[in-house]
Order: structure tokens, then sequence, then C-alpha cells
């Protein structure tokens, strides 16, 4: 008797760790740095607190919601390009936190 118990605690087992992992919890996916994607991706041109020039807009008075920069970096406005192709979704909505955190300054 002691052996199917063996037995079937092993078949257990076995098959609970066979079970698909459950997915990462919210705090466990690394937070997109929207410094960084900036840094890299728009500095160039607005220079690294969002001031450059004439030619482009000052990001930290810019009158645009996280909405309207989700959507200004997705699809481009004026002579700035699209980024829907260069930055995921996250990276566009960090970097418009990033923006709008700038507003409140």
């Amino acid at each position: 008797m002691k052996k199917y118990t063996f037995l079937i605690l092993a078949f257990i087992f076995l098959i609970a760790s066979c079970t698909k992992k459950s997915a990462p919890t919210a705090s466990a996916v690394k937070a997109i740095d929207g410094a960084s994607v900036f840094s890299h991706n728009c500095a160039r041109c607005h220079g690294p607190q969002g001031i450059k020039d004439s030619r482009t807009p000052e990001l930290p008075t810019i009158a645009l919601d996280k909405a309207g920069l989700v959507h200004s970096i997705t699809n481009g406005k004026n002579k700035m390009p699209s980024f829907k192709d260069k930055l995921s979704a996250d990276e566009i909505s960090a970097v418009a936190d990033l923006i709008v955190s700038w507003h409140k300054k």
C-alpha cells in the first residue's frame, strides 16, 4: 500500500510541475524608463529637458494631455515623424508620462 501511495504522490508532483506557469505580476515586469527612451529617441530634436530651440515646441509647456502626446508621438505631427514603428506602445506611454510630469513642475 505504501508503494502505491508513493507512486500516486510522485505522479501528482510530476503533473503539478508540468503545469503552465502563471504570467508575471505587474511588480515583476520591469518598468520602462521614459527618460531613457526620451534621451535615445527624442532629445536630439527636443533637447534633454524638452526645450531646444524655436524649431520645436517647448514640451514642458505644450498644451497636450497624455492622450494627445501619445497620439502625436505615435503618428507624428507637422515635421515630427511617427514613432509607431520605432517604439512600443509602452515606450510611447512612458515618454508621454515623462512629458506630463514636466507640466507639473
